[in-house]
């Protein structure tokens, strides 16, 4: 039987944020049920960090009550947030954002790992990584793995696994500036899409804070998307989309343009096109197709291909 004591433990802000948050009443009646029956279930730790009970700890430390530790080995702090993830995915009380963002961000981490044993090392970067996943058949063919592995376990298509990835990005992006507004998003009580709240993460920070304060003083328990859209611009075209920012003031006053906005939205159509090539791959059989079927999607490839290899070699430039 582990030790009960008060131990002095690490917290790091990136694991916690990826413990379902609780609500008012709930932190309330786990105080009342740790204070009548003691701390019974022992935090789960590595290298003293708290990987699951961060509000066990809160409330044990403030009121000295003693608890128990299980310490859990990993090798690198992908796979510790992968096991959070893993770990919180199995409870049942989790809201379906909640969800979304520990499935995306589990994915983003066993994308890093599956491409630290493709290469059998660990001396890459998560920005090297990312750059290998992208240009490299060996790591490209490793991120579809994983999407397909995911896919089968949580029963969702392998592009909806690639876009809960993006989704956990994002959420990542807002938590920096505004993480009592990613506190709403996770509990469920913001409505936004996937579309939308990639663009919100690219707003500037003080649009940002403006519209977290918006939603903040809102009386509603749920504030949807439309009502915060009502203190952001119109869309001057909807063919090209470009960020969106909170007035304020006349247009000199207005944020400079977002530089990041095209690539960012060309990045999130990036997931689609390989989804659909990895589908077609697996189930059309190309010794059945027409010579002509063949030659049309061979040109398009290479067209594509001389397309991608011309962005790379520009982005090498800027690097």
């Amino acid at each position: 039987m582990p030790e009960r004591c008060i131990y002095k433990l690490r917290i790091n802000e990136s694991f916690k944020r990826m413990i379902p948050p609780l609500s008012t009443t709930e932190l309330q009646q786990l105080e009342q049920h740790l204070i009548r029956d003691g701390c019974r279930e022992p935090l789960c730790v590595w290298n003293n960090t708290i990987l699951d009970g961060h509000n066990r700890y809160e409330i044990c430390t403030r009121l000295q009550i003693p608890f128990s530790i299980q310490r859990i080995q990993f090798t690198s702090c992908e796979e510790a947030t992968a096991w959070i993830c893993a770990n919180q995915l199995g409870r049942h009380n989790i809201t379906d954002e909640t969800r979304k963002y520990l499935i995306g961000k589990r994915y983003e981490m066993e994308k890093i790992l599956g491409s630290h044993n493709a290469a059998r090392t660990n001396q890459y970067t998560q920005k090297e990584i990312r750059y290998k996943i992208l240009t490299e058949p060996t790591f490209n063919e490793t991120t579809s793995r994983t999407s397909e592995r995911l896919g089968e376990e949580y029963h969702l298509s392998y592009a909806t696994i690639n876009n809960y990835g993006i989704y956990a990005h994002a959420l990542d992006e807002l938590s920096t500036i505004v993480p009592e507004l990613v506190s709403k998003v996770l509990l469920g009580e913001i409505k936004i899409s996937l579309e939308n709240l990639v663009e919100l993460s690219q707003l500037s920070q003080q649009d940002i804070c403006r519209l977290s304060k918006h939603v903040s003083d809102s009386a509603s328990k749920f504030v949807g998307y439309s009502d915060m859209r009502k203190v952001l611009p119109k869309r001057q075209d909807s063919s090209k989309k470009l960020p969106l920012s909170i007035p304020n003031g006349s247009i000199k006053d207005m944020p400079a343009y977002d530089p990041d906005a095209e690539i960012s939205s060309l990045t999130l159509t990036v997931p689609s096109w390989v989804s659909s090539i990895d589908r077609t791959r697996a189930t059309a059989n190309l010794s059945d197709i027409s010579r002509n079927a063949r030659r049309k999607l061979e040109k398009e490839l290479l067209v594509l291909k001389k397309t991608i290899d011309t962005m790379l070699a520009a982005i090498k430039e800027e690097i």
